[in-house]
């Protein structure tokens, strides 16, 4: 989940690759590295659990685990 360029909320599906971390997302025609996106990533799912999203903050914040 991200707030996109306007601070709207949206989905984008995140790739990790040997390659680094990249961005698949509907608004956009290429795919992007994730820091190149413009986009605040606010919470992804768990790479762990699937049944779980963790909370992206600022540098400093704590992350937090919710379930769904």
């Amino acid at each position: 989940m991200v707030r996109d360029k306007k601070g709207d909320g949206h989905a984008v599906l995140t790739v990790k690759t040997n390659r680094g971390e990249f961005v698949l997302d509907n608004q956009e025609a290429q795919i992007l590295p994730w820091n190149k996106t413009g986009y605040k990533f606010v919470k992804r799912q768990s790479q762990s659990d699937p049944n779980m999203w963790v909370a992206l903050g600022e540098p400093h914040a704590p992350a937090t685990v919710s379930a769904r």
